[in-house]
C-alpha cells in the first residue's frame, strides 16, 4: 500500500517530520488500520496529528479505502423535516472533541436543535445521509443557508463531493439558480457555494457525465413555464456554459447518463400547455456534435413522471434502465426499443408488496462493474406492514435495498428508517467514501 511523504507530518507529541503514522508500526500496516476506521470519525482523527490530517484530507486515502474494501456506501436524501434527529452529522458531533463534549459544543448543539424545530414547523427540508455499510442515519446541516425545496442532489463519483442544484427558495417558493457543494474528502465536510446556474430552474433533468461534467436541462421558471434551455457545469473550473436549446419544452423530465458514454439524455417531461401529460420521447445531447437529437417511444406512461423512480445501471459493456413502478404501470405492455438508445435492457422491477403509495424514489448503489449483480436503494412514500422477507415487525418502514443478482433473481431487504428520516425524498444520490 502506497504511503507518500506528503501523508507524513509532525505527529502530536512527536519529535519531527516524517515520523510513523502509528508509532511502532510500519506505515503500510498503519495505513491498513486507518483506512478501516468509519468515515463518521474521520473529522476527529484529523485532530490527532498533522500526518493524520494530511493523510485523511488526501484523495489517496479514500482510493485506498475503496481498494481495500473498507469504503462505505452512503445515500444522500433531500427530504422534508418530518422529525427531530439527534444533533449529529456524518462526521460525528461537531461539538465533540477527541476528549469529549465541550460546553461550547453542547451550546452549539442546542442552537442547532432549536433551528431543526423551526425548520420542521416551517415545512423546510433537510439533507439526510444513510450509511448503508453501517446501517446508520445522520442529518447534515448546511453552513451556507437553507436547502432549497425540490433541489437536485448529485454525487460526483468517488470524489466524496455532493452537489445541490436549483429547486425552490423555501420562503418565496420561486425557482433558484443556486448550487452548493459539500466536500467530504479533501474539504473535511465543508460546504461552499459554487457558481450558480445561468437559469433559475426547478424539476429539471440533470446527470453527471464522465465524472467531471454536470448537465442540466428543462424544468420550469418562476411563472411555471416549461423550459427548453440546457447548460453544462465544469467541476474542475467551477464554470457553467449554456448549450443549444432542446427541441421541446420539458418540465418534470429525467436526466440519464451511463459510464463510458459522454452523452446526456433527457427523458419525457411536458410542455407549458400540456402540464401533467408526459411525453413518450427523449432528447439526447452529443458533445461531439454539439447538438441534440430526438428519440421516439422511450417512455410509455403518459400520467407518470420518470423522475426519481428509474435507475441507470451499467454492467460491463451493457447499459440498462430500470423502472420501479406501481401496478397501474406494470399492466402496460413494454414498448419496442429504438436503435439509437444507449441502453440494452429496460426492466420493470416488480415492487415488494411492502412498498405502497406513489412510485418510489430510487438511486443506484452499484459502482462500475459488479460481478455479483446490482443493488438499488428504494424509498417509498409511506411504509407498510409485513412484506417480502420481512418476518414481521416492519410496520412503518419506508426504506429498502433491492438486490438484483446476475441470474435475474431479486431480493428485497428492509432498511430500518427512524421516524425523523421517513419523509419521502425530493431527490436522492449515492456515493462511496
Amino acid at each position: 500500500m502506497e504511503v507518500t511523504e506528503k501523508t507524513k507530518g509532525r505527529c502530536a507529541g512527536g519529535g519531527g517530520e516524517g515520523r510513523a503514522l502509528i508509532p511502532g508500526l510500519p506505515d503500510e500496516i498503519a495505513m491498513e488500520c486507518l483506512v478501516r476506521v468509519s468515515c463518521q470519525f474521520h473529522s476527529n482523527m484529523k485532530s490527532v496529528c498533522h500526518s493524520w490530517r494530511s493523510l485523511i484530507s488526501s484523495p489517496l486515502f479514500y482510493r485506498e479505502r475503496i481498494k481495500s474494501g473498507a469504503a462505505e456506501h452512503l445515500v444522500c436524501l433531500i427530504q422534508p423535516m418530518t422529525g427531530f434527529p439527534p444533533p449529529d452529522s456524518i462526521h460525528g458531533n461537531q461539538g465533540d472533541g477527541v476528549c469529549g463534549r465541550t460546553e461550547a459544543g453542547v451550546k452549539k448543539e442546542e442552537e442547532e436543535d432549536e433551528d431543526d424545530r423551526r425548520n420542521q414547523q416551517q415545512g423546510q427540508c433537510g439533507m439526510s445521509i444513510y450509511n448503508e455499510t453501517r446501517g446508520t442515519w445522520h442529518r447534515i446541516r448546511p453552513k451556507v443557508g437553507r436547502i432549497p425545496m425540490f433541489c437536485q442532489c448529485l454525487a460526483l463519483g468517488s470524489s466524496g463531493k455532493l452537489m445541490l442544484l436549483g429547486g425552490w427558495d423555501p420562503v418565496t417558493l420561486e425557482p433558484v439558480a443556486d448550487v452548493y457543494i459539500l466536500d467530504l474528502v479533501s474539504g473535511g465536510g465543508r460546504w461552499r457555494r459554487a457558481a450558480p446556474m445561468s437559469v433559475p430552474r426547478s424539476f429539471f433533468a440533470c446527470a453527471v457525465v464522465s465524472g467531471t461534467k454536470v448537465y442540466v436541462a428543462g424544468g420550469h421558471d418562476d411563472q411555471k413555464n416549461a423550459l427548453r434551455s440546457a447548460e453544462v457545469y465544469d467541476v474542475e473550473e467551477d464554470r457553467w456554459e449554456m448549450l443549444p436549446d432542446m427541441a421541446e419544452e420539458r418540465d418534470e423530465c429525467q436526466g440519464l447518463s451511463w459510464d463510458g458514454d459522454s452523452r446526456f439524455w433527457v427523458v419525457s417531461g411536458y410542455g407549458t400547455e400540456r402540464q401533467g401529460e408526459f411525453g413518450s420521447d427523449a432528447e439526447c445531447y452529443d458533445p461531439e456534435t454539439g447538438s441534440w437529437y430526438k428519440v421516439e417511444g422511450v417512455w410509455p406512461f403518459s400520467r407518470t413522471s420518470p423522475r426519481g423512480c428509474t435507475a441507470a445501471v451499467s454492467s460491463g459493456q451493457q447499459r440498462q434502465w430500470w423502472w420501479f413502478l406501481g401496478s397501474e404501470q406494470e399492466e402496460q405492455q413494454q414498448h419496442e426499443e429504438a436503435k439509437e438508445k444507449p441502453w440494452k435492457t429496460v426492466s420493470t422491477i416488480k415492487l415488494s408488496r411492502s412498498i405502497i403509495g406513489t412510485p418510489p424514489c430510487v438511486t443506484n448503489l452499484a459502482y462500475g462493474t459488479r460481478e455479483d449483480g446490482h443493488r438499488v436503494f428504494v424509498m417509498s412514500s409511506r411504509g407498510g406492514g409485513g412484506g417480502d422477507n420481512c418476518g414481521g415487525g416492519c410496520e412503518g418502514e419506508t426504506g429498502f435495498i433491492m438486490e438484483r443478482e446476475r441470474n435475474g433473481n431479486t431480493k428485497w431487504n428492509h432498511v430500518h428508517t427512524p421516524m425523523e428520516f421517513s419523509g419521502f425524498p425530493f431527490s436522492a444520490s449515492s456515493f462511496i467514501v
